[in-house]
This record gives C-alpha cells, sequence and structure tokens, in this order.
C-alpha cells in the first residue's frame, strides 16, 4: 500500500510567505512552484519528490539539523520537516533569501 502524505504550512511560514509575496521577494511564479513541489509530495510521495533533481532537495545541518530544503528560485527555500507519525510533512519556513538562520 502506498504511504499517503499531506503538506501543511506552520502558521509562522505561512505569515513569513505572505509577507516576503507583498514585499516582492516571493512572486507569483515562486507560489507556483511551490504549489506543484506539494503536489508532487502530496501525489506521487516524498520519495518521489526527494529524487526529482527540479527540487534539489537535500538534508540541513547545524541548527537546523532534522530539516530539509528545496529550491523553488535561485535563492528560495522551502524548509521542512518530516513528522513519520502522521505521516506529514511540515514546512517550517519559507525563505526568499536562502537564509538559513532560525
Amino acid at each position: 500500500m502506498k504511504k499517503s502524505w499531506s503538506v501543511e504550512l506552520t502558521d509562522e511560514a505561512e505569515k513569513e510567505l505572505r509577507t516576503n509575496f507583498k514585499a516582492g521577494k516571493v512572486t507569483s511564479e515562486d507560489i507556483k512552484v511551490i504549489k506543484r513541489w506539494i503536489v508532487d509530495v502530496e501525489e506521487q510521495g516524498l520519495e518521489f519528490a526527494q529524487r526529482k533533481s527540479d527540487w534539489r532537495d537535500h538534508e540541513l545541518d547545524g541548527r537546523w539539523k532534522g530539516h530539509r530544503a528545496i529550491s523553488f528560485s535561485y535563492s528560495g527555500r522551502v524548509i521542512y520537516r518530516i513528522e513519520n507519525e502522521k505521516i506529514i510533512v511540515r514546512v517550517v519556513r519559507v525563505t526568499a533569501d536562502h537564509d538559513y538562520k532560525k
């Protein structure tokens, strides 16, 4: 049986995404790319999305150990973590400037 995945944005990630969009740091095209990643994860599974080279999915270390990131633009990143018990991909940060500071 295929795993069922869902993607949720934390309140902080949603706020950051809205703020960056209003400031022009994240474009409507960026939003489309992020939505495409969400669809890939939810329809094809996280393993598929992680193997897909478009996303440049990678593990993070240091303060972000236990998290992963994908690229939605040259410098834009979605930082997420996997919650296995619920099979949820929780987006914890959407940054327009490749800033990994917590």
